[in-house]
C-alpha cells in the first residue's frame, strides 16, 4: 500500500516537472519571438486602407522604394482591385496589399467595400498592420464617413492593428505632425487615440528620404511586438460579420 502511494507521488511528480519545463519553453519560445519582432525580422505584411485620392498606392511605393502602384492624381480610384505587391526592404521581406478607395465617383461604395475585405485573405495568413491613410488638411464630412466604414467593416479588434499614416507631409512646413493633430479636429484627435495614439506621416514626393520608411517600420514592430506577434485574424473579422448579420446590419 505504501508503495503504491509513494509511486503515486512520484507519477505525480513527474507530470508536474514535465508541465513546468513545456510551460516554461512557451515562454521561453514567445519571448524569442517578441525579441525577434523587435529587431525587424520575419516576413511583414502592411494593408493600407482609406478614401479615394488619400495617397494609398503612393504610399505603398514609398514603403516598397519602387513604383509597384499605379499612382494618378485623379478623383476616381487608381486601384479598383485588391492589389499586393512585396519587396525586401532593410533586408525583410515587405508585402503591402493595396486597396481601391472609398467615395469613389464611379463606383458604390457597397461594391469597394465587398473588393476591400478581400484584403484579409491576401494578406495570407493575416495582416500584421493596417495603415488608415489620411490626407493632411481639413478632416473632411466624407474623410470622417470614410474612416466610420473601415472601422464599421473590420471592427473595434482591428485598432490594436490600426496605424494612422498622413500623407503630404510636405505640406506641414516647419509645423511638426504634432502639433499639426493638437490643432486638428476632435474627430480627427479621437480617431487616433482609438489607435493607440499611433500616427506617422510620409512624404511621398521626398523618395530620398528613407527615414520616413524606417521609423515606421519600427513603429510597426513595436506594435507587433505589444500584441505579442499576433496579427488580425480572419476569425476577428468573421466575427464582425457574424455580429452585423445578428444585428441586420449589412456591411456589404
Amino acid at each position: 500500500m505504501e508503495r503504491k502511494r509513494t509511486e503515486k507521488k512520484l507519477k505525480e511528480r513527474e507530470r508536474l516537472k514535465k508541465k513546468k519545463e513545456e510551460m516554461e519553453r512557451r515562454i521561453s519560445t514567445s519571448e524569442t519571438k517578441i525579441a525577434q519582432l523587435r529587431a525587424g525580422s520575419g516576413d511583414l505584411r502592411i494593408v493600407l486602407l482609406g478614401k479615394t485620392g488619400a495617397g494609398k498606392s503612393a504610399s505603398g511605393n514609398t514603403i516598397l522604394g519602387k513604383k509597384a502602384f499605379r499612382q494618378l492624381l485623379s478623383s476616381r480610384s487608381v486601384t479598383s482591385v485588391c492589389q499586393k505587391e512585396s519587396a525586401e526592404v532593410r533586408g525583410r521581406q515587405i508585402s503591402v496589399i493595396d486597396t481601391p478607395g472609398l467615395f469613389d465617383t464611379s463606383i458604390s461604395n457597397e461594391e469597394i467595400r465587398k473588393e476591400i475585405v478581400k484584403c484579409i485573405t491576401m494578406a495570407a495568413p493575416c495582416p500584421h498592420v493596417c495603415l488608415l491613410i489620411i490626407l493632411l488638411g481639413r478632416f473632411t464630412k466624407e474623410e470622417q464617413e470614410a474612416v466610420k466604414i473601415i472601422q464599421e467593416l473590420f471592427g473595434e479588434e482591428s485598432r490594436k492593428y490600426t496605424i494612422v499614416l498622413f500623407t503630404r507631409g510636405d505640406d506641414l512646413w516647419k509645423m511638426s505632425i504634432e502639433e499639426f493633430i493638437k490643432d486638428s479636429d476632435c474627430s480627427l484627435q479621437n480617431i487616433i487615440h482609438q489607435c493607440g495614439d499611433r500616427h506617422h506621416v510620409f512624404n511621398n514626393r521626398n523618395h530620398g528620404d528613407h527615414t520616413q520608411v524606417t521609423d515606421l517600420l519600427d513603429k510597426i514592430n513595436s506594435l507587433v511586438a505589444v500584441n505579442g506577434g499576433s496579427f488580425y485574424t480572419n476569425e476577428m473579422f468573421q466575427q464582425v460579420e457574424n455580429w452585423a448579420v445578428s444585428e441586420s446590419v449589412f456591411l456589404y
